[in-house]
């Protein structure tokens, strides 16, 4: 059945922002003085599982997001609790109560941590296993892995989405170009975990070095495959990916279409989860931007503060003032003041960005180029409308539920209206009623 498929536009002033940081080595920051988890997530509640005063040991679980799709976080550092209620910044924007732990430097692993029997494994281990290390999305959302693994649900293919179409960002390039090997072993696992017969590494063909790279990593692999994207944004959407793997649409979730999609430090975590028995306790993320002397991507225990991070790779330029940062992309992400903000599990990367003189927003000129770049062919400038009318009805009938949050209505008004708030908030009102 033939349907419509989702859009994506060419950013060409963001093209070079990546060369920032993807060719630089991997710096590491996994020693820190304290580490911080936070006991609020995606407007979820988690229970602290440890008092001030317990000794914890790397690996050991130190909370528990309780509900539907329950979620684990563990120690990334051995230590004492020092606080169960301390407030941080996080990386949502919002000051959040969080577990203090303060490091002791040995490293004292968790019991739990040793080697599997990978071969003895069957897709229910695996599956447990994945949700006993606390393994999320790793793409942003933070959604438990687990939750989208069934082998009893015809899965067909598991797309890793390797896109990273966000300027500036490179974390999951260079985990690609470093660490190709557990990648596709995370695969293997993910695979057997849903019973699929097949995996396709969709990734940008401007990347030659990578595709390249990827391609001689894979030789004689036959059930893995790469899937090359155009250089388009946001071609990393998840929705924009199956459409093109899968030739198919769907309404609530890739398994309508026989796929699971993952992304490629989650693929990575299941690999030490899975061989190790190891949580999800480090990742890579990018630091970059004009504000920084030397951006770059880190190698962090997660639960680390971000100016600590920033100081450990050389700091911001000298000549920086009035400045901003970004947690995530600058598409998506959101605009942080503070830079004394926990490296949460859900935070891929930070953009220092110096302040620049701020533009008012004029009129609307009725120009339509937000309705032209729009990736879900929606109005945007008719939703805000509705919604600066409050007129709910109209909004739910202009479908405002259908946006992505991707950001480029934003971007290409030429009034400067900041329509991706808009309808978002359009959204959040409709969904009230």
């Amino acid at each position: 059945m033939l349907f419509k498929k989702s859009s994506g536009i060419l950013i060409r002033e963001h093209s070079g922002h990546k060369e920032l940081s993807e060719h630089s080595p991997i710096a590491e920051f996994l020693k820190p003085d304290f580490v911080y988890f936070p006991l609020m997530e995606s407007n979820c509640p988690f229970e602290s599982l440890v008092k001030i005063g317990d000794k914890l040991k790397v690996g050991q679980p130190i909370s528990i997001k309780s509900g539907r799709f329950p979620s684990i976080t563990h120690s990334s550092v051995s230590g004492e609790v020092t606080s169960i209620d301390k407030k941080m910044w996080h990386p949502s924007g919002k000051m959040v109560p969080t577990i203090e732990v303060k490091n002791d430097h040995q490293e004292t692993m968790f019991e739990s941590i040793k080697d599997n029997n990978v071969d003895s494994l069957s897709s229910e281990d695996i599956i447990k296993i994945v949700k006993e290390c606390g393994v999320v999305g790793l793409g942003g959302a933070c959604f438990p892995t687990y939750v989208k693994y069934n082998p009893n649900n015809n899965i067909n293919t598991i797309i890793i989405n390797a896109a990273e179409c966000e300027p500036y960002i490179t974390a999951d390039y260079v985990t690609m170009m470093n660490n190709v090997s557990e990648l596709i072993r995370g695969i293997t696992y993910i695979m057997k975990a849903n019973n699929a017969p097949r995996a396709v590494i969709a990734v940008k063909k401007y990347h030659v070095e990578l595709v390249e790279h990827l391609q001689n990593s894979l030789t004689g692999i036959d059930n893995i495959s790469l899937f090359l994207l155009n250089n388009v944004y946001p071609a990393g959407w998840e929705k924009y990916i199956v459409q093109r793997v899968q030739k198919k649409n769907y309404k609530g979730l890739p398994s309508e279409t026989g796929a699971v999609v993952n992304n490629v430090q989650t693929a990575v975590a299941i690999c030490h989860a899975v061989e190790h028995n190891m949580p999800l306790i480090e990742k890579n993320i990018t630091l970059s931007g004009k504000g920084l002397k030397e951006p770059k991507n880190v190698r962090i225990k997660i639960g680390s503060v971000v100016n600590e991070i920033i100081d450990s790779i050389g700091g911001y330029v000298d000549d920086l003032e009035d400045s901003y940062l970004i947690a995530g992309g600058p598409m998506t992400g959101n605009a942080i003041i503070f830079d004394n903000m926990v490296a949460a599990k859900m935070l891929g990367s930070v953009i220092v960005m110096p302040k620049e003189l701020e533009e008012k927003e004029l009129a609307c000129m009725g120009c339509g180029k937000c309705v032209e770049v729009c990736p879900v062919f929606l109005s945007p400038i008719i939703i805000k409308n509705a919604y600066d009318d409050k007129d709910v009805e109209k909004i739910v009938k202009l479908d405002a539920n259908r946006c992505m949050a991707c950001g480029l209505c934003s971007y290409v008004c030429p009034s400067r209206i900041e329509l991706t708030d808009a309808v978002t908030r359009a959204k959040t009102l409709a969904n009230k009623k």
